[in-house]
């Protein structure tokens, strides 16, 4: 359905905005001419009750005959049969009422949309501004109150309404203007202007369309002959807005290029498992639901392998258009914890939460102002988050959710919409497209394609079992396949009792399918379970203990997915599939406890495999593939906790620490961390010391200087327990760090003195190089660059004699600043840059954002405000989707960036340019400050 068109139809209302109509659930309802001005009166009054007296003026306009009063009351008894449910004429006291339900008026939703989308305009979401005004100017159906319009009966509120028609059309060219759209706009925004020749904000906005599109000199013109014209016929000069455009356009004003802000698609919607064929009735009326808004919770249920996702999946794609900011698909089958439900939604749309914020109103707070299609699949083993929904739901009123589920949630609110199984026609469809792309040859003659209808009622032509079935024709024919599900037919429609029916069938159909198999095979489909969300080829084999032949069989069954990811093989199973497989393996206590365990060992042996990489430039490499296994990693945390393998949890968990660093997981890392701690007083010295580092770091990139601080000197006291040199200089140094960021400057130097001393003492050059660092940053934050420059220098050159990748950008990016500091400009320029390349390189964000924010210095410091205020938005963008607090030198930074921006560019245009920045991806942001130095 087009943007636009989505509220054209409801269910009753009454019409104005066009000839004067009543429209019930079979449409339109004709009106004669009396009727119509009777309607109108009623309508007009808004509410209040009319006489009968002022109705015969109405309906006759002065010239009613001698039976007009008893006439009134004639059409008001036929007039109220005539109007649809929520709209009602009421006698009060002789005279009479129109009572209409909220938004049963065409005009008041008229009135509402405009206002919203002024309002969304003003919190700078055009894309939303875009699609209310057009949703309101599709209820126009021509001349508000038709052929009335020139009468005194409706004349003033007729041409109120057509004012308001006007600002909405341009409140729409603007909204165009504002995403960038001027080259498809100039020529209607042109006839709009010639057609309502004395709106300034008209040629205001043709100026700007000609002026955006490349046609400077044809926006001069246009300005000049406004001018003309208004001086001619009216004696005037064109306002002072309309003045200044053509000011700012004449000096080409940087400020009226606008970057634009990319439509709203279905590109990012992953691609469906399977096809869609049988649906049409659900897709339409799942339109019809999504276009109405209504209902903002709906929930798609169904037994597993009915089809919901791949519907869900479609019907989103189709209506991607409709929601002006744009649908987004949360996966939720690889989670186990209910807890992570609404901090994965919040990750997956970018938000940055703090420690002790809660997320969900950070989330709802968030999408407040968003009209987006939020698709959650597969809730059901994650239910216990439900009851969120209808709170977010709540607080983001332009929001709708598209829920699978294979229960009904049983939360307010709930739209719940069943998918049964696919009409029989629709199946036997099903069944011969799989058939076909398996076996490119089958040919089904009439014999076939009855046993293979057959096949289809069977099995009750649920499309995961159709599929499971068309899977076999590359061994069985379908009069095999018919013969052996006939043997099996009371177990594919028995099953447990405690269970829907559908499930109970579709198990035994994926039973008859797993039975197919052999020994081997069936064990490692059990054994596959144990990825939550699939695995490398490589790590099935491993894990499963079985052969590269037994795997690709299971794929050529269609019960495993193959897929490629970063060129490798992947192995995944459908969620369905993973559920039954996970009953297999625990049927076997024995079998379950193996493969747990060596599921646990193979992730333990990735991060120890990744660590050593981890500060080199193969980083953001092994990041990814952390990354790609995060279900897994969790999994193996869970497992080494309940098996009470405290040493292996602890290692794993630190090992993942710098990970959770930069991959923006800082609450996920500090709950694993504090999780272990609690259990880590009989681990050795040097093992808590190592864990207390990394819940320090994780909390000081938070801000949690507190939980730092504590976190610090616990990791100190383990180091002196183990009276190892090295680790006791280190130790000082993560110290002082943090008490700097707390603002303990005396406490700060204390420490980093001492752990400087210590390291120089020991030879250790990492150790020192960072300790070294962090005494010059105590330095630069009191403003002694005089001290900071030499350490800097030092710790810079350790660290590039190590080739410590890790840490290279950040030390580039605080000898930059010194350069910055002491007006070397041309030098900081070039070390931020460099750092912010080798930051981009390993994927580390915070480092990113540190170069954006020097780099936005620099462009101040050389008077382009402008520039330096975009990238000033961007650094804060990338800090805070990563959940990172501002350090004390580079939050002084940020704030005299800020200010020298804001004296050079003045207020507004300062806004709008850090409103750019905020808006760049990482990618954009590193692009846009590498590509052109000041």
């Amino acid at each position: 359905m087009a943007r636009g068109q989505q509220c054209a139809q409801v269910s009753a209302e009454v019409r104005v905005l066009g000839p004067v109509t009543v429209v019930g659930e079979d449409g339109a309802v004709p009106l004669p001419a009396k009727h119509a001005r009777l309607l109108a009166a009623l309508t007009l009054a808004d509410g209040r009750a009319l006489g009968v007296d002022e109705l015969v003026d109405a309906v006759w306009d002065g010239t009613a005959p001698t039976s007009a009063r008893k006439l009134v009351q004639v059409y008001v008894s036929q007039l109220r049969k005539t109007l649809p449910a929520g709209c009602a004429i009421t006698t009060r006291g002789g005279a009479y009422a129109l009572d209409l339900a909220p938004d049963a008026l065409d005009a008041t939703r008229f009135e509402r949309l405009v206002a919203e989308a002024r309002d969304a305009a003003g919190a700078e979401n055009p894309a939303l501004a875009l699609s209310l005004t057009e949703r309101a100017l599709a209820l126009w159906q021509g001349r508000a109150y038709g052929e009335l319009a020139y009468e005194d009966l409706a004349q003033l509120e007729s041409e109120r309404l057509e004012e308001l028609r006007l600002v909405a059309l341009e409140e729409r060219f603007a909204a165009l203007l504002a995403l960038g759209r001027h080259a498809e706009l100039h020529g209607e925004v042109q006839a709009f202007a010639a057609d309502n020749p004395y709106r300034e904000r008209a040629h205001e906005l043709a100026m700007l369309a000609l002026y955006l599109s490349g046609r400077q000199t044809d926006a001069l013109e246009h300005f000049a002959s406004v001018r003309a014209r208004l001086d001619g016929e009216l004696g005037l000069e064109p306002g002072e807005r309309l003045r200044e455009l053509q000011r700012r356009i004449l000096q080409q004003d940087p400020a009226l290029e606008l970057s634009g802000v990319p439509a709203t698609s279905a590109a990012t919607l992953p691609a469906p498992h399977s096809s869609l064929v049988g649906r049409d009735r659900e897709l339409d009326e799942l339109a019809g639901l999504l276009a109405r808004r209504d209902d903002r919770l709906i929930v798609l249920t169904g037994a597993g392998g009915s089809g919901k996702t791949t519907l869900a999946l479609e019907v989103a794609r189709r209506a991607a258009d409709s929601y002006a900011n744009g649908v987004l698909f949360v996966e939720l089958a690889p989670l186990r914890d209910p807890a992570l439900v609404i901090p994965t939604i919040a990750h997956e749309v970018g938000l940055a939460v703090g420690s002790g914020d809660d997320v969900l109103d950070v989330l709802a707070t968030a999408l407040a102002t968003q009209e987006i299609l939020l698709v959650l699949d597969n809730v059901e083993h994650v239910r216990e988050a439900a009851a969120s929904l209808p709170q977010l739901v709540a607080h983001a009123p332009r929001l709708t959710t598209l829920v699978t589920s294979r229960t009904v949630l049983h939360v307010s609110g709930e739209r719940v919409f069943p998918i049964a199984p696919l009409p029989e026609d629709a199946a036997l469809e099903l069944f011969v497209q799989r058939a076909c792309l398996l076996d490119p040859e089958l040919v089904l003659t009439g014999e076939d394609e009855a046993d293979a209808r057959e096949v289809c009622r069977r099995v009750d032509c649920l499309p995961l079992a159709v599929e499971l079935a068309a899977a076999r024709v590359r061994t069985l024919t379908p009069r095999a396949l018919r013969s052996r599900l006939e043997t099996r037919l009371g177990l594919l429609t028995g099953g447990p009792r405690d269970l829907p029916a559908r499930q109970r069938t579709l198990r035994e159909t994926i039973a008859w399918s797993v039975d197919l198999l052999d020994a081997d095979a069936r064990q490692a489909l059990a054994r596959l379970s144990v990825f939550p969300a699939g695995a490398p080829l490589d790590a099935a084999e491993q894990v499963c203990a079985s052969h590269l032949d037994t795997l690709s069989a299971l794929v050529d069954d269609h019960l495993v997915q193959r897929r490629v990811w970063s060129a490798r093989p992947r192995l995944s199973l459908m969620e369905t599939l993973h559920e039954y497989a996970s009953e297999l393996l625990a049927a076997s206590s024995d079998d379950l406890e193996r493969t747990r365990r060596r599921h646990a060992e193979w992730c333990l042996s990735l991060v120890e495999q990744a660590e050593p990489h981890l500060s080199t430039e193969q980083q953001a490499e092994w990041l990814d593939e952390l990354e790609s296994e995060h279900d897994s990693l969790r999994a193996a945390l869970d497992y080494f906790d309940e098996a009470g393998e405290t040493d292996l949890q602890l290692k794993l968990t630190v090992l993942l620490s710098r990970f959770w660093y930069v991959r923006g997981f800082p609450t996920e890392g500090r709950r694993q961390l504090e999780r272990v701690l609690d259990k880590v007083t009989d681990q050795p010295p040097l093992e808590r010391r190592r864990a207390y580092t990394s819940a320090a770091s994780l909390a000081l990139l938070q801000g949690d200087n507190v939980a730092a601080t504590a976190f610090a000197e616990h990791a100190l006291e383990a180091a002196r327990d183990a009276n190892e040199p090295r680790f006791l200089a280190n130790a000082h140094s993560n110290l002082g760090a943090i008490r700097l960021a707390g603002g303990d400057l005396s406490g700060a130097e204390s420490a980093l003195e001492e752990g400087v001393r210590l390291a120089r003492e020991v030879g250790d050059e990492r150790i020192a190089a960072l300790a070294i660092n962090n005494l010059g940053d105590l330095a630069l934050t009191l403003g002694d660059y005089d001290r900071a420059g030499p350490l800097f220098e030092e710790s810079l050159a350790l660290l590039r004699a190590r080739e410590d990748t890790a840490n290279i950008a950040r030390s580039l990016f605080n000898n930059g600043a010194i350069d910055l500091m002491q007006r070397r400009l041309a030098v900081a320029e070039s070390r931020f840059r460099e750092s912010l390349d080798l930051a981009r390189q390993t994927g580390d964000r915070e480092d990113i954002a540190w170069s954006l924010l020097g780099l936005a210095a620099v462009e101040v410091e050389n008077e382009n405000g402008e520039r330096g205020a975009v990238l000033l938005g961007a650094a804060r963008r990338v800090l805070t989707e990563m959940s990172a607090a501002f350090k004390p030198f580079e939050q002084q930074l940020d704030e005299r960036t800020e200010e020298r921006s804001r004296a050079l560019s003045g207020e507004r245009q300062h806004d709008a340019a850090v409103a750019r920045g905020l808006a760049l991806g990482v990618d954009e942001a590193v692009e846009l400050a590498l590509g052109s130095p000041a």
